[in-house]
């Protein structure tokens, strides 16, 4: 799976340009949460040909904005659901074309989001990679986690 961060890379730049307006440019320096329940973490689950789950992490100022771009509204008017909701729909995006590069049959299933103050963790998931942006001075990161099955 070699292939897959430069198209992480390419989707995640895509998604935050053209359906937000907002440049997110990959950086080298790991995501850190902004300080304790400032975190959203969206996670969607690959399930099929391949297991896994695609998951973005990033502040809560950083899904605000996206909220407020998404819903037409101040940034100040935006409340936790409509915040979830922009991370969950921007999340499922990210999942369903990287779900398009995995050989089929693959579903997706529908967002979580959960509101985190440390990096999501996906029990029996080893990752894939991560790729890091970095978007209105605000980092988040993208990461692919594949199940592995337990043996007993």
């Amino acid at each position: 799976m070699q292939f897959i961060e430069p198209e992480i890379c390419k989707y995640t730049e895509i998604i935050w340009d053209s359906i937000l307006g907002l440049k997110a440019v990959k950086i080298d320096s790991p995501f850190k949460p902004e300080g304790q329940y400032n975190t959203l973490a969206g996670c969607v689950h690959i399930m099929g040909s391949w297991e896994g789950t695609v998951n973005i992490q990033c502040p809560t100022a950083l899904a605000r904005q996206a909220a407020a771009i998404m819903f037409q509204i101040k940034e100040e008017s935006a409340v936790m659901e409509q915040i979830q909701d922009a991370l969950g729909e921007i999340t499922n995006m990210t999942g369903g074309n990287i779900k398009s590069l995995l050989a089929e049959p693959c579903y997706l299933s529908l967002p979580a989001v959960a509101l985190t103050d440390f990096a999501l963790r996906v029990p029996q998931t080893e990752i894939v990679t991560t790729v890091n942006f970095m978007c209105n001075n605000h980092n988040f990161a993208v990461s692919l986690l594949k199940y592995v099955k337990k043996t007993r």
